[in-house]
């Protein structure tokens, strides 16, 4: 039998892996481009898409490396819609998050981003999320040592793996049926 163990999420992070998108002064509608590098938006966590309205071009992009988004980094809506979550594909753009998200770099030798990004999927890692939210009218996320000190259940990498190949495959079947009831549809 596999022991699991509990950890903190700050544990399982790499050094600098807690991003939190750049202050509004940092980002500004008149920054925005109609083409050039994308900004990661709530709505490329909330509904894991990669349509992109809002740019920006690469001397703001070097400017704001920092926010820039890298293959297997996990996004998390901030604001509004707290909690949703999606992960970063090699086959998605460069481009940097905005203000309304977060950027969680995981230690690859601790846990394995889509085992992270399934956890904050489940109901439990949802809750952890929401219920360290704050607001009434505007729900936001919490502080940063609130949000590092969600405890994470952690298995072996193996049993990460084979978790991680298992949800996989359901995963294929809902978009595989989402793109049946779109052609419906149509």
């Amino acid at each position: 039998m596999t022991k699991w163990i509990e950890v903190q999420l700050i544990d399982i992070l790499e050094e600098k892996g807690y991003i939190r998108g750049p202050f509004g002064s940092a980002l500004k509608r008149g920054d925005m481009k109609t083409e050039g590098v994308p900004v990661y938006e709530q709505q490329h966590a909330i509904y894991n898409s990669r349509q992109f309205r809002y740019f920006i071009d690469e001397q703001k992009f070097s400017e704001m490396k920092r926010f820039q988004v890298k293959n297997n980094d996990l996004i998390i809506s901030c604001s509004g819609t707290v909690g949703k979550v999606s992960i970063i594909r090699n086959d998605d753009p460069k481009g940097i998050i905005s203000q309304a998200l977060l950027l969680l770099r995981v230690n690859t030798e601790k846990i394995l981003p889509l085992y992270l990004k399934y956890f904050f999927s489940s109901r439990e890692g949802y809750n952890a999320i929401v219920s360290r939210s704050s607001g009434s009218v505007q729900v936001n996320l919490s502080k940063r040592n609130v949000i590092e000190q969600i405890p994470v259940k952690l298995p072996p990498l193996s049993t990460q793996q084979k978790i991680v190949d298992i949800l996989s495959v359901f995963d294929g079947k809902i978009e595989e049926n989402e793109k049946v009831n779109n052609n419906l549809m149509a």
